[in-house]
């Protein structure tokens, strides 16, 4: 029984819930905290605004995607 294939996949498992727990618990809120204590405003501060958001869906990405490909 080959095992090679199961092993790439439990390791880009073990990657990706890293990027998961580094984006989420250190990198959203140094850069909610770094937009807040900026001096920017209008436009420029709406688009920073989403910043936080589209990391969230990148991650959210990443795990439907490594979801999807196990399930293949």
């Amino acid at each position: 029984m080959n095992r090679k294939g199961q092993t790439g996949l439990v390791a880009a498992f073990i990657g990706l819930m890293i990027a998961v727990i580094v984006g989420v618990g250190v990198a959203i809120p140094v850069i909610k905290d770094t937009i807040t204590n900026s001096s920017i405003t209008g436009t420029t501060k709406t688009i920073l605004d989403y910043l936080p958001l589209m990391l969230a869906v990148v991650l959210f990405v990443g795990v439907a995607a490594l979801i999807y490909t196990k399930n293949r």
